[in-house]
């Protein structure tokens, strides 16, 4: 039961898309300053996250796309060591790609950004360490309103280029996000507390299992009051 994330929206397009992007380059356009630390509401209760994690990250493609298709996509960026492993959320196939080592958070920060630059990706969020384990923001965020406001959320999923994809129960609904829209499934719940007719809303969380300093193993486990309502 959890949790809420960072965002790595497209905020501008890539200006290396077309050339490999190291580590290096991606030090100097991270820039200087410090790391973002994030929160997210549980129960009216604020968490932190902290920064986000710097060894991998989610990304979903296209649909269609080849595994050899993706992979190319994703060799065109040296701050890539490869994909290892996926899951699926009701809407997409989310794919952990692992990252080079020795990237600080601002970098990894950056390297979304790129990655969100491509066309053929969809998706591109964060993973979380903390003392929950290692959590990713899945690209939907559970949202329940208020008696009668069905409506209100349906405008404010609009206003925020998401999409209504469900409804779970009663009051409560599934809600996606991708890279066009103005945030990850993390800032699109807290963009949604305390607006009118919104009851509560919090993201689906991806959880993984850390192995060892280098190695994660993802884990094939439903994610916030999501899974205690299936």
């Amino acid at each position: 039961m959890i949790l809420a994330f960072s965002s790595c929206r497209q905020e501008e397009a890539s200006p290396i898309r077309n050339v490999k992007a190291g580590p290096t380059l991606l030090r100097v356009q991270a820039g200087d300053g410090p790391c973002v630390s994030y929160t997210y509401f549980l129960d009216n209760q604020k968490k932190s996250l902290g920064s986000v994690f710097t060894k991998q990250v989610l990304v979903s493609f296209s649909d269609g796309l080849s595994t050899e298709a993706e992979a190319d996509i994703l060799a065109k960026y040296e701050f890539v060591k490869g994909k290892n492993g996926q899951l699926s959320s009701n809407s997409a196939i989310l794919h952990n790609v692992e990252l080079t080592d020795g990237l600080n958070c601002k970098e990894v920060e950056r390297a979304m950004r790129l990655l969100a630059g491509e066309a053929a990706i969809t998706y591109v969020a964060p993973y979380f360490l903390n003392e929950d384990g290692l959590l990713g923001i899945s690209n939907e965020a559970i949202v329940t309103v208020q008696d009668g406001q069905d409506a209100a959320l349906q405008q404010l999923a609009t206003t925020y280029r998401a999409e209504v994809l469900m409804q779970l129960s009663g009051k409560t609904y599934l809600v996606r996000v991708d890279k066009d829209s103005k945030g990850n499934a993390l800032e699109l719940a807290n963009f949604l507390k305390n607006k009118p007719g919104i009851a509560h809303a919090e993201p689906d969380f991806v959880v993984s299992l850390q192995v060892s300093e280098e190695t994660t193993y993802p884990v094939v486990t439903r994610r916030s009051r999501l899974a205690l309502a299936q």
